[in-house]
């Protein structure tokens, strides 16, 4: 499972995804057209991990900077 999210400005456009593969919480983050940062944690079982992933989720969802591809979005 995955979801993307991007934030633009002015100045550039970054991106923030987020990965969910079995234990597995991968999150990658940076400027666009970058590889950006990737960053990874286990989790002891498959329900922790993806309780994780729902919360980091509906934190870029409530965050008023970022986006979601296919949603509306205007400058």
């Amino acid at each position: 499972m995955m979801q993307y999210f991007e934030f633009q400005d002015e100045n550039g456009a970054c991106f923030f995804e987020i990965r969910l593969e079995d234990r597995i919480v991968r999150t990658r983050s940076g400027q666009k057209g970058t590889p950006g940062i990737t960053m990874e944690k286990i989790f002891r079982d498959a329900g922790t991990a993806a309780a994780e992933f729902n919360r980091l989720t509906k934190e870029k969802e409530d965050d008023a900077f970022y986006f979601r591809l296919g949603d509306e979005y205007s400058l």
